[in-house]
């Protein structure tokens, strides 16, 4: 027993010599690394809908939906690991890693934050090609003209096969 006042005799003259260590949060800001990593933020405006950023997520947070005309990237804040590889992935650096952490909520609804893109169909079968915003994208650093751009992969072969042929004196069919 006479051991145990000794020690904490001896716990609480460290601590009153070294003062308080810990942060007085909410009242005072609370000390975050440059490393830190909180909720992502996906840019509506530059996102293309490609999906790399739902293929690298581990917890499964983010997710890319199709229905008729469109595609809803959904992030859900309550799955997130704050890993942080959606944002290395992001071809369109549409994702920032934020310092956000306060991230509580009496409503799941407001844990979600979706973009929703509208889809391409391919114009001779109907297919999903893309989404628009990614088929401006590669329009842009693409050599290959509209004209094949609107086209699947199949129906772009084909299409691209009769040309040939009708290059070389061929039918065509």
């Amino acid at each position: 027993m006479e051991v145990s006042r000794l020690s904490v005799a001896r716990i609480l003259q460290i601590a009153l010599k070294a003062g308080r260590v810990t942060r007085r949060y909410p009242r005072e800001p609370p000390l975050l690394t440059p490393e830190f990593r909180g909720a992502i933020r996906v840019d509506p405006t530059k996102c293309w809908g490609c999906g790399a950023c739902v293929n690298v997520c581990p917890p499964n947070a983010l997710t890319l939906t199709s229905k008729d005309k469109t595609a809803t990237l959904e992030y859900f804040v309550g799955r997130c690991i704050f890993c942080g590889m959606c944002a290395e992935v992001c071809p369109a650096n549409a994702i920032t890693i934020t310092k956000e952490f306060e991230l509580s909520s009496t409503s799941i609804e407001d844990l979600k934050s979706r973009v929703v893109h509208r889809l391409v169909r391919c114009s001779s079968c109907g297919e999903v090609i893309g989404t628009e915003a990614e088929l401006r994208a590669v329009i842009k650093s693409s050599p290959i003209s509209e004209e094949y751009m609107v086209l699947c992969s199949k129906c772009r072969k084909l299409k691209f096969g009769k040309a040939a042929m009708l290059g070389r004196g061929g039918s065509g069919d």
